[in-house]
């Protein structure tokens, strides 16, 4: 019986060392980069639920957050060990995450001071709302579609 106990120990150390050096899948890759992505959208209705409120305290609380949640993710991809043959997948997530930190930092600071303004009364504002919100849209839809082709190119390579 004392045999046996060597051999379940150098097979757990085995299987250890095994796992330690292994890549993860396409799927589990890929996976992981959009999960890191798609955590946006709770930041991004928790500010739609504050702009529609016009608490525009609370959507600059959520502004902030958004930003160091937006950093945290950048940070996270960065320091995520690209697979082999990914050819854009992961740069396209990480080039992402940096244009929604911008448009946060700066396109929704804009336009939470506008809206703040024109709720105390100043109409003049309107202008520059409805061209921030294009802009936000604009920002927010290209990024999108490019992380959803480099996502649809990287499942037609992997999924051969």
């Amino acid at each position: 019986m004392k045999k046996v106990k060597p051999v379940f120990a150098l097979l757990g150390a085995a299987l250890f060392f095994a796992s330690c050096g292994s890549a993860p899948s396409p799927v589990e890759y890929n996976n992981k980069l959009m999960t890191i992505i798609n955590e946006n959208e709770k930041n991004m209705n928790a500010m739609n639920t504050a702009m529609s409120a016009q608490d525009f305290t609370k959507a600059e609380t959520v502004r902030k957050t958004w930003s160091e949640q937006l950093g945290k993710s950048i940070s996270e991809v960065d320091k995520m060990e690209a697979i082999k043959d990914d050819e854009g997948l992961k740069s396209s997530v990480a080039e992402g995450l940096k244009d929604y930190k911008k448009v946060v930092e700066e396109d929704y600071k804009s336009l939470i001071g506008l809206r703040a303004k024109e709720k105390e009364g100043d109409s003049t504002v309107q202008a520059g709302i409805l061209a921030t919100l294009e802009k936000i849209n604009h920002s927010l839809e290209t990024t999108g579609g490019k992380i959803n082709k480099a996502a649809a190119d990287f499942e037609k390579k992997f999924s051969k």
